[in-house]
């Protein structure tokens, strides 16, 4: 439902109301949500939630990232926004050194 109601906040282009449902899904970050919650956060430019997301994702051991990658969400992510994806690979690389 928070999903929702931000597409609602960035078409209506209620700030505030878009910034309180990023820092909800940000709060809520898992697994199996992130890369769909990364996707949503391209799609309606949430670059906090966005960093979010890739800071999740950074700090994910390869395991974790194994079960991301078999999700829906990243099949999705990787189809509809593959620049998110470079961009959160060339920020764990800047992380690493």
């Amino acid at each position: 439902m928070i999903r929702h109601l931000l597409v609602a906040a960035d078409i209506h282009a209620m700030e505030r109301l878009k910034m309180i449902c990023q820092n909800i899904l940000a709060k809520k970050l898992d697994l199996e949500t992130v890369a769909t919650t990364l996707g949503l956060a391209d799609q309606h430019n949430c670059e906090a939630l966005k960093d979010a997301c890739i800071e999740f994702l950074n700090s994910s051991d390869q395991e974790e990232m194994d079960a991301v990658m078999k999700t829906l969400g990243y099949e999705n992510l990787k189809r509809s926004c593959p620049s998110v994806i470079v961009e959160a690979y060339e920020r764990s690389k800047r992380c690493k050194t």
